[in-house]
């Protein structure tokens, strides 16, 4: 990339009821420093379904890893869920070394319609365990 342009990028959309966070290029402490208040902004919502694409990124190091615990972590204390789309051999092996790989859900592709009905069922059931958010006391 060019001097004045950043070694990386992020574009989110929504699509079959998940949150999409496309990640590209070298996600490295300038990129952590700066997507992070967007990855923050996304992982607010309670309960949300959250799938960060990792295919295209380039390069992974110890910062980039913390953006991605920070929002595994942010996710499992909403009741929401967090996957990440596997990223290129060098990106897995870094998680792999770093011994954090075990702590996230991968998936190979994107969601479609049919993991989308099967995301609601799953939310409804979180959504049941939970109880109600009122203070109110189940009958």
């Amino acid at each position: 990339m060019g001097v004045d342009e950043p070694a990386f990028a992020m574009r989110e959309r929504v699509a079959f009821g998940a949150i999409i966070i496309e990640l590209h290029g070298e996600i490295d402490i300038l990129a952590e420093q700066r997507l992070r208040p967007r990855v923050d902004a996304l992982t607010e919502r309670f309960r949300a379904d959250i799938v960060i694409d990792l295919r295209r990124v380039t390069f992974l190091d110890a910062s980039g890893l913390r953006l991605l615990l920070r929002a595994r972590h942010r996710m499992i204390c909403r009741g929401g869920r967090l996957r990440l789309v596997r990223g290129v051999p060098q990106v897995s092996k870094v998680m792999r070394i770093a011994g954090v790989d075990g702590g996230f859900t991968f998936v190979d592709t994107l969601p479609s319609a049919a993991s989308a009905a099967s995301a609601a069922s799953a939310a409804a059931a979180r959504a049941e365990e939970a109880g109600p958010r009122d203070g109110s006391v189940p009958a």
